[in-house]
């Protein structure tokens, strides 16, 4: 069951927490200016009678549909993540291949591209 809380934030009337309220209190003695603390602390609390129905069956749905939400970025996270594998893996095997066939790179290279090529090893801006 979702707990409302009355002016979590200072511009919306009721919303539900979505951690303790004790942890909204800290925030605010920690990063509200001075001058607003008394009136936030003051104001700040919990819902004691019953809201509409209609009103927290809209949070509900949208507190799902979140979660649902959270769901499919955490999967698209997850191919995100695969896929950089993949493709680190695939630089690495390239990064081995270019190594191990370097004599047979640069000797193509001289023969394409010499006499005029100022190519170091490194660098065409020796």
């Amino acid at each position: 069951m979702t707990t409302f809380a009355w002016h979590v934030h200072h511009d919306r009337l009721v919303e539900p927490l979505t951690e303790p309220i004790e942890n909204r209190i800290a925030f605010i003695k920690a990063n509200k200016p001075r001058h607003e603390q008394a009136t936030r602390l003051r104001l700040l609390r919990v819902v004691k009678g019953e809201l509409p129905a209609v009103y927290v069956a809209a949070w509900d749905k949208a507190e799902a549909a979140w979660a649902k939400a959270e769901a499919a970025r955490d999967k698209a996270d997850a191919a995100w993540d695969k896929a950089v594998a993949a493709r680190d893996k695939a630089d690495a095997a390239w990064d081995k291949a270019y190594a191990e066939n370097l004599p047979a790179i640069e000797a193509l290279h001289r023969a394409e591209c010499e006499p005029d090529c100022p190519w170091n090893g490194r660098t065409i801006f020796p």
